[in-house]
């Protein structure tokens, strides 16, 4: 078993630990680089190399990360799957050399060197659990540290982006947002968080669209506050977003039930017995079952699978776990029955009607 297939089953196991309803995970970023190394952009061949070399010396001190991945010995499959599972960026697959990203054992955090920085921390946790991804962050980032990364007293840590001076933090979280998203309440949330340095992103980041109604939500301040300031606003204004959807959704109930558990009930039985899915259309599908399962017509614990699927799903993922090339129309009949197998296991809808 290769060791890309080896680590996306492992995240996936992670995937199925704490599954929550409207919020689906928390990330936390750290943006670093070392003190007497130019940024990714303006370093020749060699000094990328050196780069990526300090940071194997620097994160062997942690106990955990014992998983190198150089992206030049990936196929495009598994490059693409690491990017279906945030592990990695569009951006360090575009750099030409001295690139490669460190992983945890349990997949729950990663480190991408020679992306825009030279590192580029992160921490994954399901749910809403922003603080407990930071204790984990700070950790690994006071490791690391050990008095080498460049910084100024009086703005804080120097990135090669300015947008990211000071913290160097992006704190986010992927929310389940379909009772704001068919009241179509999206937008006017969207203008209100901006107005306090929050942007909301597609389920795929800057300049995606929000597939199945899931959103990024995420701090842009990294200057002015401290860290855990900027998390306990980001928490702050997720919980009353999350008061929000729920009560759209209780509203869609009220006043548009037929309707709606008109749409759980197509999708339900679509995807019972469809023979071809294509990925963004069972994304979507998904993230309706997902609903259904937070509204308590499907037993909770299924949350946790179609979590998993709404993952493994997508073209990379399908390619390097089935270990084989496959085509699109042979990518869209296994999808297909997965989904099959999945939910003719599921017990008929509950809709108390």
């Amino acid at each position: 078993m290769g060791i890309i297939k080896t680590f996306l089953l492992e995240y996936g196991k992670r995937l199925e630990e704490r599954s929550q309803p409207i919020v689906l995970s928390s990330r936390i970023r750290l943006a670093r680089n070392f003190d007497r190394f130019n940024f990714p952009a303006y370093a020749e061949d060699q000094e990328r190399a050196e780069i990526l070399d300090c940071a194997k010396h620097y994160i062997k001190k942690l106990k955990d990360f014992k998983i190198f991945i150089n992206l030049s010995t990936l196929t495009k499959s598994e490059q693409l799957a690491l990017q279906e599972r945030r592990i990695i960026s569009k951006e360090l697959l575009e750099r030409k050399s001295g690139t490669g990203v460190i992983c945890s054992d349990r997949a729950s955090a990663s480190i991408m060197v020679n992306e825009e920085d030279h590192l580029r921390i992160q921490v994954i946790s399901n749910g809403l659990q922003l603080r407990d991804a930071w204790r984990k962050i700070n950790d690994m980032d006071d490791v690391i540290d050990d008095g080498h990364y460049a910084f100024s007293p009086s703005i804080g840590y120097l990135t090669a982006c300015p947008s990211n001076l000071g913290t160097g933090m992006r704190a986010s979280v992927m929310l389940h947002l379909p009772g704001l998203g068919m009241a179509e309440q999206v937008r006017h949330l969207v203008e209100a968080v901006q107005q306090i340095g929050i942007t909301v992103r597609g389920v795929h980041g800057e300049g995606t669209k929000a597939l199945g109604y899931i959103y990024q939500i995420s701090n842009q301040q990294t200057l002015g506050l401290s860290e855990v300031d900027e998390i306990q606003r980001l928490e702050h204004i997720v919980r009353a977003i999350m008061d929000q959807e729920m009560a759209a959704r209780e509203g869609l109930l009220k006043h548009n039930r037929t309707q709606f558990l008109d749409k759980i009930g197509r999708i339900y039985g679509m995807l019972r017995s469809c023979y071809t899915l294509a990925s963004e259309e069972a994304f979507e599908m998904l993230a309706w079952m997902r609903l259904a399962t937070d509204c308590g017509f499907i037993d909770e614990r299924n949350r946790s699978g179609i979590d998993r699927y709404m993952v493994e799903s997508q073209p990379g993922n399908l390619v390097v776990l089935y270990d084989k090339d496959l085509s699109p129309e042979e990518r869209d009949a296994i999808r297909a029955e997965n989904m099959r197998i999945f939910f003719r296991k599921i017990q008929d809808l509950q809709f108390n009607t």
